[in-house]
């Protein structure tokens, strides 16, 4: 045999490495197929491979996009379509799409197989991505932003799809490569969005259009390249129609219906409608009581294939580690909605762009983070320690930043971009353990799911506390200083709610002309005046923040040591075009 077709029948193996449940290997203990020794030579530098690996970071991008590109331009998208209230809506069915849609994509790709969820998965947000790109009116504007929060599930479950065609003990160091990939958007997100603002012809539209062209790509890299086991490689001879008829779904309707009922409610409450208003009440209590049926409907009646599996909850490691990533994540959106705010309302003064690129150390200090922990946590090891000391000192710096005042935004961007790094490495912490310890891997889809669900729904419920104290806080601060501060520079007591008016509206010097007595001086303390009430109101919420810290820290005390599980294993191999061809046939 000559050496050229030695080389060429090496690089067939490599490329059509089999799946771990196609006959020929079997799920072994814990649910794992394959010893990374079992692998062939050269099998992770395969085009398989590594083009799976390129189409999981581009999925992550995308997906960090939809919200991180999406929401510093919603009030020029207001502006450009309406004006209209409405576009909070935006926010909301990206949040709702996100929580329902990673149990769902978690489940049933456990079930049905995972390549053509994440095909059809990512194409759908390029779809969303068109339509919104090209929307003229609102609604249609939010009907393609629910298209791509759904997609956005395929590329929360990074750490599900990675983590399970790599050993045990490599899960981290590859979800901190998937990280990078999401540093342009989940970083800079702002920044690029502003830029596109500012700098280019078609403005917010080339967000939609950098979601279509990242979400296109991804879905071709899928389906060229992402070859996991199938269904038959899972379930042998069964049929699909067999697991069809015996699929959970009175829960999957009591979960979506629930979920989204609950979310609903409670972030159109004080947003949209007032808390007392029956179209925020009905949705909460509805949705409350699917939920607590939904426990109870999966944990009494016997089910061939539950959506949501009790046993998972009885995993005292799992609920520890998806109580820390939930919680760790509401510390986190207490600044991905609060730090923009501040920094435009108490730091920029004006400058734009400037004002863009400080809103992106929150999203920018996550992602380092979540590098840095992903580089370094196998090497540190201790992982109980090492995850309630870096919650602690990310809460502890979220904290500190309530010291801070107008005049120090130095030291207010260092304590929040030190802050969400830890809570950022924090996630790269529990959100592979959650996967980890589970006592089978064949359901880590499922696992990552239900806890990326978790997170979803609790941060929302982090967020709706955070904006109810900060409306609370706002009103009351503005309305106490800002007279008090102007009738001091000289403003006549009987212009102060002329001057507020003005101000409320963006102060445009159509209604600044009509305040009498108001003169440049005056403007001036007016101005410094907002900015410390600002910064009073958003001081109490580094404080509210410190609540939730703190509970992710009780919960990190309950982390699994998983050294024990650091080892070469592996739980799917990818299987190779050919392979998959053959089966058809």
């Amino acid at each position: 045999m000559t050496d050229s077709i030695r080389e060429k029948q090496h690089a067939e193996t490599i490329e059509q490495a089999p799946s771990s449940n196609d006959g020929n290997h079997h799920v072994g203990e814990h649910g794992f197929v394959a010893d990374n020794s079992e692998l062939p030579e050269g099998y992770f530098y395969s085009r398989y491979f590594l083009g799976t690996t390129t189409a999981i970071g581009f999925n992550l991008m995308g997906s960090t996009g939809g919200f991180a590109l999406v929401a510093p331009v919603l009030g020029q998208i207001s502006v450009a379509l309406g004006p209209t209230n409405s576009i909070i809506w935006m926010s909301l069915v990206y949040t709702i799409g996100l929580a329902v849609g990673l149990t769902l994509v978690g489940r049933l790709s456990d079930i049905f197989g995972r390549r053509w969820f994440f095909i059809g998965g990512t194409a759908l947000g390029c779809i969303g991505a068109i339509v919104a790109g090209t929307a003229n009116s609102v609604p249609t504007l939010i009907g393609g932003q629910t298209l791509i929060g759904l997609s956005a599930s395929t590329g929360y479950t990074y750490a599900t799809i990675m983590g399970e065609l790599v050993p045990t003990k490599y899960r981290f160091i590859f979800n901190a490569i998937i990280f990078v990939f999401s540093l342009p958007t989940a970083g800079f997100g702002a920044a690029i969005s502003t830029a596109l603002i500012l700098h280019t012809a078609a403005g917010w539209r080339w967000v939609f259009y950098l979601l279509i062209i990242l979400n296109g790509v991804t879905a071709l890299l899928y389906a060229a390249f992402y070859f996991p086991p199938t269904f038959h490689q899972k379930h042998g001879r069964d049929t699909v129609l067999q697991w069809v008829k015996d699929f959970d779904y009175g829960g999957l309707l009591l979960y979506t219906a629930g979920l989204v009922l609950f979310i609903l409610g409670l972030s159109s409450g004080g947003s949209l409608y007032p808390w007392k208003d029956a179209r925020v009440i009905a949705p909460l209590v509805v949705g409350f009581i699917c939920l607590v049926a939904l426990f109870v409907y999966e944990t009494y009646m016997d089910l061939k294939e539950p959506l949501i599996p009790m046993h998972f909850f009885r995993n005292r490691g799992w609920v520890a580690a998806m109580m820390s990533l939930s919680l760790a994540a509401s510390v986190y959106y207490s600044q991905a909605i609060i730090w923009p705010q501040m920094t435009v309302n108490v730091y920029a003064e004006g400058r734009v762009m400037w004002g863009g690129l400080v809103s992106c150390l929150v999203g920018l200090g996550i992602t380092i983070g979540e590098i840095i922990g992903g580089g370094v946590a196998k090497n540190l090891g201790h992982w109980k320690l090492q995850c309630i000391c870096v919650i602690t000192l990310g809460t502890l710096f979220l904290g500190l930043t309530a010291l801070c005042s107008p005049t120090t935004p130095g030291m207010a961007m260092a304590f929040v971009l030190i802050a969400t790094t830890f809570i950022g490495w924090n996630e790269a912490l529990v959100f592979p353990i959650c996967i980890i310890a589970i006592p089978d891997q064949q359901e880590i889809g499922t696992a990552g799911g239900i806890a990326g669900s978790s997170r979803s729904a609790i941060s929302t419920i982090a967020s709706t506390v955070y904006s109810v104290v900060l409306t609370s806080r706002i009103q009351d601060t503005l309305t106490t200083q800002i007279p008090a501060k102007i009738i001091a520079a000289g403003l006549p007591a009987s212009s102060v709610a002329e001057y507020m008016t003005a101000i409320a509206a963006g102060g445009p010097q159509a209604l600044l002309d009509q305040v009498q007595g108001l003169t440049p001086q005056i403007l001036a303390e007016g101005a410094t005046a907002y900015r410390y009430a600002y910064a009073d109101a958003y001081r109490t919420i580094f404080l509210v923040s410190l609540a939730f810290g703190g509970l992710a820290m009780i919960a990190s005390c309950f982390i699994p040591n998983i050294d024990s599980m650091m080892n070469s294993k592996i739980a799917a191999t990818l299987t190779g075009k050919d392979k998959i061809n053959d089966e058809k046939a």
